[in-house]
């Protein structure tokens, strides 16, 4: 049975350790609509400072987790040594400029656009699917943390020249 994401938070708490337990499982773990309300509890539970705003780090611990999770999910089925590339440009926008051309020397151009098309359907599946849950702090979480790979995309897009 694949797990969901909300079990992986419940044992690896920290956002590095959540994110190594996440990598390994290569995006084969369960995400839709009722594992990220459960993710969500399981986040507010673990920081229950953010669910009022109190601990501004607290919340932007939530944001990074979503990302981690975004990430590693519209990351399945990428070449193994491409992602470390893929990850250093989606987690950080600064990323593209320096990633994005040592991407196309290892994987090739037409191989980067298939790339970059992929996950683009993928963020705006999710983003979809965020829409569909209820409005609430999990909600906020999730859109806060989708919106930022719009930008990161937009980049790799521009890059490319597509």
């Amino acid at each position: 049975m694949k797990p969901s994401v909300a079990d992986i938070l419940k044992n690896e708490i920290t956002t590095e350790k959540y994110a190594e337990a996440i990598q390994s499982f290569d995006g084969d773990f369960i995400f839709d609509s009722d594992t990220m309300m459960e993710f969500g509890e399981v986040y507010c539970s673990l920081y229950p400072e953010s669910v009022n705003h109190g601990d501004s780090v607290q919340v932007v611990t939530g944001y990074k987790l979503v990302r981690i999770t975004i990430i590693e999910y519209i990351l399945a089925g990428v070449d193994s040594k491409l992602k470390p590339y893929y990850r250093e440009m989606l987690i950080s926008a600064s990323g593209v400029a320096k990633y994005l051309s040592e991407k196309l020397a290892v994987a090739g151009r037409e191989s980067t656009v298939d790339t970059y098309k992929s996950l683009d359907i993928r963020v705006k599946d999710i983003k979809s699917v965020i829409d569909t849950l209820p409005n609430s702090v999990i909600k906020e979480r999730f859109t806060g943390g989708v919106s930022v790979f719009y930008n990161t995309l937009y980049l790799i897009k521009k890059s490319l020249d597509i």
